[in-house]
């Protein structure tokens, strides 16, 4: 199965230390196991590295995981190197 690397952009206040370890362990048991957490200027950017039948697929996933998380998606970005066979 292919792996699709992108962005997920993430609405948020600036967070403490303490909330950011709490964000990083809900992402976690919310399924983005496959991701690694960033600052971005508009709260924060999750990079995944998702494994799935198609783009489509991983992204929709994806945002369905961060969702459940409780956090608010802005928007996704790709790379130019978005697909890894």
């Amino acid at each position: 199965m292919p792996s699709y690397n992108f962005a997920v952009i993430v609405a948020c206040e600036k967070m403490t230390e303490d909330q950011i370890l709490d964000a990083t362990d809900a992402l976690g048991e919310a399924g983005c196991t496959d991701a690694s957490l960033r600052g971005h200027s508009e709260g924060f950017e999750l990079l995944f590295n998702r494994s799935a039948r198609s783009m489509q697929t991983a992204i929709a996933s994806a945002i369905s995981d961060v969702e459940s998380a409780g956090f608010q998606v802005l928007r996704v970005e790709l790379q130019r190197e978005a697909i890894q066979v």
